[in-house]
């Protein structure tokens, strides 16, 4: 199989791929060749039978074109599909975390700079969020590696239910979540991420009295002309005072 047949995860046909040129068209003389041999031998085939001209020709157009359809037409159109399929398919796994079905960090920061940019040219409010799942480590080692990926699944979930409908979340790092919250100053997204920690708590995503599931958040507000570097060590360092302080809670770097 050819690299880009393994991307696409499409596979090519030996009959679909003789039909193609170099650049995977379709080769005209090729094709004109094969419909020039099935005419000629259905025409001996007319002959050597005996066959009235009309039949024969009648003959001659349905067997070329039954051969043609399952030849050429059949493989090729197979292949498109199969490559059309996968072509989403393959640009939705590069944007979105496979455990958690959110976008993952590509997918949430190219949400983030969309964000920015509106934000920059009409001047407008723009806040986010940096979620961190506490003692994930110790959940791993004490329940289990599944018990782990359920914790963030169900930080996951709590975002569908806290969230409004401009914002969203990601899968920044391997415990870590970032929220856009666009047309939002800072005091409200204190709100909004005290909503989502109070959630969290709320669910027993673990199981177990021994591990229960908390996140600590840092909160930001954007600053006009801020690059995504700034704007990102500016919410982790806020991240990094929740956690400090005790975790379960919610701090702010304020613009």
């Amino acid at each position: 199989m050819k690299p880009e047949e393994m991307q696409t995860g499409a596979s090519t046909s030996g009959a679909a791929r003789w039909f193609k040129d170099k650049k995977g068209g379709l080769s005209l003389w090729r094709t004109f060749a094969v419909l020039f041999v099935l005419m000629l031998v259905s025409a001996l085939l007319v002959a050597a039978g005996g066959l009235g001209a009309g039949f024969g020709a009648v003959l001659v157009a349905l067997l070329s074109a039954a051969l043609v359809y399952a030849l050429i037409l059949t493989p090729l159109a197979h292949d498109y599909e199969a490559t059309l399929g996968a072509k989403p398919r393959a640009a939705v796994d590069s944007t979105q975390d496979a455990l958690t079905r959110i976008p993952n960090r590509r997918g949430i920061t190219s949400s983030l700079l969309d964000a920015m940019a509106y934000a920059n040219r009409y001047n407008h409010p723009l806040s986010v969020a940096m979620v961190d799942l506490d003692m994930l480590s110790e959940i791993n080692s004490g329940l289990g590696r599944r018990a782990g990926d359920r914790a963030l699944q169900a930080v996951a979930a709590v975002f569908t239910d806290t969230l409004r409908m401009p914002d969203r979340a990601g899968r920044f790092g391997a415990e870590k979540f970032l929220v856009i919250l666009p047309n939002t100053q800072l005091k409200n997204a204190i709100k909004i991420a005290e909503r989502i920690r109070g959630g969290v708590e709320r669910t027993d995503g673990t199981g177990s009295k021994k591990f229960p599931l908390t996140v600590s958040i840092g909160v930001t507000q954007f600053k006009k002309g801020e690059d995504l570097e700034r704007f990102l060590t500016r919410v982790n360092k806020a991240l990094a005072q929740a956690k400090t302080a005790g975790r379960n809670r919610v701090a702010t770097d304020k613009p």
